[in-house]
């Protein structure tokens, strides 16, 4: 109701703005026209009308801020204007979080091979000729690998070494973060993402230093999971008798290592009389020849490279348990079930794998 008075009043004073402004003009112009006649000239009749018409259009200008100014309400109704409402700055941007590490990552080429970390943390060795494309139907058979960090590289080395030699066949090595419960983890790993052989007798284990006991440990307790296993100097403590089968087992020693010597040979003596099969080698000072022996008996004990078919995946109902299928034995070329223990080398593609240079007549089981 406010706004609308207040509307009123100002076109009515816009109105007599304009009428008295006309009038004052009209008045001027009379006079003018009297002077010509010299006729007296009065002024004052412009001015009063001049000055009104002035004074209605400042009224109806004041009327017309208020409403044309966005003022209105506070005029009419005497309330205070409303404070200006402060805009929030925009929320931070959350930062996108960032990717997943990759599930595996090359963190070098040692020995000529590849050396992969997966997302666990478990490392693997590739053998130099595993890249090979007329390598891309092999299945290799795989070793899990305890030993320290300085040992690696002869590790890598020693087993390219014997490859070249052709007395040892090429294997991936496989080198899981903990020696007393990651090495079943860290061969299925392998089993998911490498051509690996998955039977028994193409898997063996190598411990070396502090690793060794841990590793003859646990390749005499598991049944049914390595083939061969080797322990290089260590301190082993003595183990219960076990009806069960145990893999065959070699106990390397290096030079002047009396200790290592005495805890090996008290090791032998113990499995024997059970039928195991154990053998000591030492005298052998440099850790890259001592690790192409240990490739060289790892050849003679284990199944070889082999012809591999990955099935296609079943069908699987939904919410059912999934898992990763390991490669099978090719069914047109399957291996023999048992390997004589004088094999050599499984021959390879010439331009996938170094040549044969020499045959090794495989030993049979001794000890010293």
């Amino acid at each position: 109701m406010a706004d609308v008075v207040q509307s009123v009043t100002m076109v009515l004073a816009g109105a007599a703005a304009v009428l008295l402004g006309h009038r004052a003009l009209r008045h001027w112009w009379a006079e003018r026209a009297g002077r010509a006649y010299e006729l007296p000239v009065d002024r004052t009749g412009t001015a009063v009308r001049a000055g009104a018409a002035g004074a209605a259009a400042l009224l109806a200008a004041a009327l017309a801020v208020p409403l044309f100014g966005g003022g209105g309400d506070e005029v009419g109704t005497g309330a205070a204007a409303p404070a200006l409402v402060a805009v929030p700055p925009p929320p931070a941007r959350t930062p996108e979080p960032a990717p997943p590490p990759p599930e595996v990552r090359t963190l070098g080429h040692p020995a000529g091979g590849t050396l992969d970390q997966l997302q666990e943390g478990t490392r693997v060795w590739l053998p130099p000729q595993y890249a090979s494309p007329k390598a891309a139907g092999i299945g290799f058979p795989v070793v899990v690998a305890h030993l320290p960090a300085d040992g690696e590289a002869d590790l890598y080395s020693g087993f390219v070494l014997a490859a070249k030699r052709g007395l040892a066949d090429p294997f991936v090595l496989v080198q899981p973060t903990d020696c007393a419960h990651g090495s079943a983890t860290a061969l299925a790993q392998a089993a998911r993402r490498y051509r690996v052989l998955a039977a028994r007798t193409a898997t063996g284990l190598i411990g070396a230093g502090a690793d060794a006991p841990c590793a003859v440990r646990e390749a005499l307790a598991t049944t049914g999971r390595y083939g061969a296993a080797a322990g290089i100097s260590g301190l082993y403590p003595p183990l219960a008798p076990s009806p069960l089968p145990r893999p065959s087992l070699l106990l390397a020693l290096a030079t002047d290592d009396t200790a290592a010597r005495a805890a090996a040979l008290r090791l032998r003596d113990a499995l024997h009389p059970h039928g195991d099969e154990v053998r000591v080698i030492d005298g052998i000072a440099a850790r890259r020849e001592l690790f192409a022996q240990i490739a060289g008996y790892l050849t003679e004990k284990l199944d070889g490279p082999a012809k591999t078919v990955t099935p296609p995946p079943a069908s699987v109902s939904p919410g059912s348990p999934t898992s990763p299928t390991a490669p099978l034995l090719s069914p047109s070329r399957p291996l023999p079930p048992s390997l004589p223990a004088s094999r050599t080398p499984t021959a390879l593609p010439r331009a996938a794998y170094p040549s044969h240079t020499a045959s090794q007549s495989r030993k049979s089981s001794q000890s010293s």
